[in-house]
């Protein structure tokens, strides 16, 4: 999750009664510290008017998450039909920017919470949460009505964004496979190839590769355990003819492109002096080629000089079939 000391504007840590979603799962829970009976952290009473916060650091490129997490809609409302299950005298609140319920009978479920389960939901963030007696005093902004919005509540519960787990950074380290810029695993295509790195021999399922709920990650855990068994299942392994080769002739030993592959494919004759290519570990991605000064690295099959033939047949051939 992302980490609550970020979200100082809503006092966690400084307020006993602000915690965490994942904190309320667990007063919820059989097995958790009050045995399912709901009580808020300061005092222990039942607390009967509770607001959920959702996009708690995400969507907010200015300070905290610029993305979404998915799933938070989802379960906050889950959290607000339990907490009426067992506190049928209770009134929730929601605070929210959009309400994404994208998924099978995601949004009947929506519709159901708010006109039987009385879920009242206000279109706005919050701005400020202090203490104000024994209550937690949140003050928002409704943006349907542009009316300022003030809810005496004696719990707030924080729907927290979710982040890569630790260690991801030295994992793409270690295996030299793709992350976008919030850290998560990128697979190589998004539509064609959902569940395979770029790094050929790996495959990504779940929140590896970003923010997913549970249907999703299963399904995508199914598409990676098809994926390795068609892979474990052949007698030969297949390689894409197209990789990057070096002109022997003409490199000078350099080494840029060794540094400049993503998948250590390069190295260095200490011979001859020149690099040569692994093409077992070359997926030719081109990355060598635009980097060698040179101009020794080429793409096999894909050279210059064939690029620029190409090019002179399709301008002579449409040039012909203009005349």
């Amino acid at each position: 999750m992302y980490p609550i000391e970020n979200m100082a504007e809503y006092g966690y840590g400084k307020y006993a009664d602000v915690i965490t979603s994942l904190q309320f799962e667990r007063i919820l829970s059989a097995t958790g510290p009050t045995g399912g009976e709901v009580l808020r952290p300061s005092d222990g009473t039942v607390p009967k008017e509770v607001v959920f916060i959702q996009c708690s650091g995400s969507r907010d490129p200015e300070r905290h998450l610029p993305y979404c997490s998915k799933f938070c809609c989802m379960y906050t409302l889950k959290h607000a039909k339990l907490y009426k299950h067992k506190v049928l005298d209770g009134q929730p609140y929601v605070f929210y920017i959009d309400i994404r319920a994208g998924g099978k009978r995601y949004e009947e479920f929506v519709q159901q919470a708010v006109s039987e389960e009385e879920v009242v939901y206000i279109r706005g963030k919050v701005a400020r949460i202090y203490k104000h007696g024994d209550k937690m005093r949140v003050f928002g902004m409704d943006t349907l009505t542009g009316k300022r919005i003030q809810v005496d509540a004696d719990l707030v519960v924080l729907a927290m964004g979710v982040v890569p787990s630790y260690g991801t950074d030295k994992l793409v380290q270690i295996l030299k496979i793709g992350s976008d810029n919030a850290g998560f695993l990128t697979e190589a295509h998004p539509k064609l190839r959902p569940v395979e790195s770029l790094q050929a021999g790996y495959f990504l399922a779940g929140a590896a590769q970003g923010p997913k709920d549970i249907p999703d990650s299963v399904a995508q855990a199914s598409g990676t355990a098809a994926k390795v068994l068609a892979l474990m299942s052949k007698s030969e392994i297949l390689h894409s003819p197209i990789i990057a080769v070096v002109d022997k002739d003409v490199c000078s030993g350099c080494q840029l492109c060794i540094s400049m592959c993503p998948y250590g494919a390069r190295e260095l004759d200490t011979v001859n002096h020149v690099v040569v290519v692994n093409e077992v570990l070359c997926e030719g991605c081109g990355s060598c080629i635009s980097g060698c000064p040179s101009g020794a690295a080429q793409q096999k099959n894909l050279t210059d000089t064939q690029i620029e033939n190409m090019i002179k047949i399709i301008a002579s051939h449409s040039l012909a079939t203009e005349i």
